[in-house]
């Protein structure tokens, strides 16, 4: 009884494993995007004080002084509003994205590189310092 359990529960695991897969490398439907884009608003309205994410398809409409326009169009494709962010970086915050993303990938994005997913994922702890 107890192997039928395991057996059926790596059956799960595995069709969800596979499942994440197919979302991450064809996007049907842009779930890929929604996915990841629910992630980061999750993160940011537990980190941020009031924040609140756009609703989908809008813009902020904020010039973010740290930000150029093609990473803006990012991150509100992501459905960030970056009128919330922080807009100065302390010392603690840019050391910390030197740690998590390396100090060649930091100095790409400030730049003017544009994130990825998984830079903010990566980066994600440093709103915190």
């Amino acid at each position: 009884m107890l192997k039928k359990i395991i057996q059926i529960l790596l059956i799960l695991i595995l069709v969800s494993v596979l499942a994440l897969i197919f979302i991450f490398v064809f996007n049907p439907g842009n779930l890929r995007t929604k996915l990841i884009s629910q992630g980061i608003n999750s993160f940011l309205t537990h980190t941020l004080d009031d924040y609140v994410p756009l609703s989908p398809g809008s813009t902020s409409g904020a010039d973010h002084p740290l930000l150029n326009d093609e990473q803006e169009k990012i991150l509100e494709t992501f459905g960030v509003d970056v009128g919330q962010l922080p807009t100065t970086i302390s010392p603690a915050m840019a050391e910390c994205f030197v740690e998590k993303l390396g100090t060649a990938r930091a100095d790409e994005l400030v730049k003017g590189a544009t994130p990825g997913p998984l830079d903010i994922l990566k980066a994600k702890d440093c709103l915190n310092k």
